[in-house]
């Protein structure tokens, strides 16, 4: 079996920031932002050693320490709690990113046969996109469908989903199984997955 990473989703910022340390603050500016490091242009020094704060206007401060300086540009790692990191990450993408960069897992538009499962119901339904997340789908005809139901395609095992919204015959579905999880059963269906040799 083959290992499978996560490709994590980043942003092209190029916006100015501060960074804080315990006796100065420097200016720089965000080249990229991801939910785990950015990497920064540097408009002063930074000491190696130390806290070290990553303050973007509008967005409040990351706690991160300096993983390296190479030339004038400097990646951090951002240190602070995963929740506080990831509400700062989806507001910057809110704010700055494009529209496929707002969500938060790549999605691929497919055009695969599948089937909507719930209750002993069973219904036919073509894949339209998918992402680790969820996926959006076209039933054959309207339904009473709603709540949870499994995603079975010709090219995976079933996904256990929540339908989470409906617009005529479009559904939107929200995988139930954690990001790493859905990776393994995708596959190398999706751009998101990588795997290793």
């Amino acid at each position: 079996m083959a290992d499978i990473r996560l490709v994590e989703q980043q942003v092209a910022l190029m916006q100015p920031a501060k960074i804080h340390t315990t006796d100065s603050i420097v200016d720089c500016e965000v080249l990229m932002l991801s939910r785990s490091k950015a990497r920064v242009r540097l408009l002063g020094a930074v000491p190696e050693t130390g806290d070290l704060f990553l303050a973007v206007r509008g967005f409040g401060q990351l706690a991160c320490r300096l993983e390296r300086i190479d030339s004038d540009c400097a990646d951090l790692a951002l240190c602070g709690d995963a929740e506080s990191q990831d509400a700062v990450f989806q507001d910057i993408l809110d704010r700055f990113g494009d529209e496929e960069g707002r969500r938060r897992f790549l999605r691929r538009s497919v055009l695969w046969p599948g089937t909507l499962s719930a209750g002993g119901n069973k219904l036919n339904c073509t894949i339209l996109n998918m992402s680790l997340g969820g996926a959006k789908v076209a039933v054959s005809e309207e339904c009473g469908l709603s709540g949870a139901v499994t995603l079975q395609g010709d090219r995976f095992e079933g996904l256990q989903a929540t339908i989470v919204w409906k617009s005529g015959r479009l559904l939107g579905l929200q995988f139930k199984e954690e990001p790493a999880q859905v990776g393994l059963v995708l596959g190398e269906l999706l751009p998101a997955i990588k795997a290793s040799a």
